[in-house]
């Protein structure tokens, strides 16, 4: 069994019982009436449930076939990952301007055309799509406050 598995896993469990701890501090509340922290409490959690059963798992014979850290890093694609990060800095930079319902299915067309190489109107219909569904939930349903951009919408 590798080290760095154990390590990985108690980082993510101690992390948790940190977002959790804060969670408390800023207040639970109750199902009915939640406070600040009732969501960050719940997400740690959830982060340390996971974490655990990693942790469990791993022990219980997942880790029995260990790679090598070249293998497991040979096939990541650098460039892809960079150009990602530095399209959603750009996006967090215009949203402001643009507005969601312009730059979200902006950047939807080009991170999806760069995921895999589909039909430009399935990629389209995808991430209108998505952009929708995403406004309706957050705007319309949970009255949230998305970026409205030079047009007003």
């Amino acid at each position: 069994m590798k080290k760095t598995y154990v390590i990985n896993g108690l980082v993510w469990i101690a992390l948790a019982l940190l977002v959790c701890i804060g969670g408390l501090q800023l207040g639970f509340g109750s199902f009915h009436e939640p406070k600040a922290g009732f969501m960050p409490f719940l997400a740690g959690l959830l982060l340390g449930v996971l974490a655990l059963i990693d942790l469990a798992s791993g022990w219980m014979g997942r880790w029995k076939e260990l790679r090598e850290d070249r293998e497991i890093w040979s096939g990541i694609h650098w460039g892809k990952i960079i150009l990602t990060m530095a399209l959603l800095f750009v996006y967090a930079f215009f949203a402001p301007f643009l507005g969601f319902v312009i730059g979200t299915p902006l950047l939807l067309l080009i991170l999806f055309r760069m995921m895999e190489r589909r039909p430009w109107w399935t990629i389209l219909l995808a991430s209108l799509g998505t952009t929708g569904l995403f406004y309706l939930v957050f705007q319309i349903g949970l009255e949230g406050q998305l970026p409205r951009g030079f047009l007003g919408f």
